[in-house]
Parts: C-alpha cells; sequence; structure tokens
C-alpha cells in the first residue's frame, strides 16, 4: 500500500511540474488579419486536427479542433511563461495536451511556415500540418 501512495505522489509531483497552467480563457478580441489556420495530423495516433491560430504581442492562443470540429484543446503559450490551458476534452491525455502546447512554443509563436513538422521529443509524437490558407494553391 506504501509503494501505491508513493507512485501516487510521484505522479502527482511530476503533473504539477510540466510547465502547464489550467486557468479560465480570457475574453480576447478577434482579428481576423492575425488569424492563422492549420490543417494537420498527429502521428503514429492518427489523429487529425485544425488549429486555429491567433497572434498578440508576445503570445500566441491556439484552439484545436478534431476532425469533426470538436473542440479538443484551447491554449495560449508565450515564450517565456508556462503554457495556460483554458480547455481540455476531458478524453485528451495530459501528456498529448502538453506536446501541443510544446509544438505550438516551437512553432506557432511568429506566424508559422507553409508547412510545419515538429517531433515532440519526450513523446515522440509527430505534429504535420500545412497553413490552411496554402492548401487550396
Amino acid at each position: 500500500m506504501r509503494f501505491f501512495s508513493l507512485l501516487a505522489c510521484m505522479v502527482l509531483v511530476a503533473g504539477c511540474s510540466s510547465g502547464v497552467v489550467y486557468k479560465e480563457a480570457p475574453s480576447q478580441a478577434f482579428k481576423p488579419q492575425k488569424v492563422v489556420q492549420l490543417r494537420g495530423n498527429v502521428s503514429p495516433v492518427d489523429l487529425y486536427f485544425t488549429a486555429v491560430t491567433l497572434f498578440a504581442k508576445d503570445k500566441t492562443r491556439v484552439i484545436v479542433l478534431g476532425d469533426m470540429g470538436i473542440k479538443l484543446l484551447d491554449f495560449q503559450v508565450t515564450p517565456k511563461g508556462k503554457a495556460e490551458v483554458y480547455y481540455k476534452m476531458p478524453r485528451i491525455p495530459d501528456y498529448f495536451a502538453q506536446a501541443f502546447t510544446r509544438m505550438a512554443k516551437s512553432e506557432l509563436l511568429t506566424e508559422p511556415a507553409r508547412r510545419v513538422v515538429y517531433k515532440d521529443a519526450q513523446t515522440r509524437l509527430v505534429f504535420e500540418a500545412e497553413r490552411g490558407d496554402d492548401a487550396h494553391d
């Protein structure tokens, strides 16, 4: 029994130090010229997604939708701060949400390239996406 208590404490501490903070979503003005849409997938889990990114000064808000338009994640990243998660679909594992925030910190703090490929070192998930405005070219 003591082993399980120790294991539960270790998991709790690891979750607390993950760099992700859960908060209520702030109200934010919508400016269409600052929005970029990405369509892609995450391998090897075969999750297709659309990420809508809203760029502001020194931060990026990302809303991740599933392939049927279901909201999966809503978070904000900054270059130096922790990621703030405003919504996470309950069935989405924490490690997946954390991998998505790391990808956003790496690739989405500025306007992304036409094609984004990011391999998460901690989970080995591979994010591949293309900008929505370039998908019709």
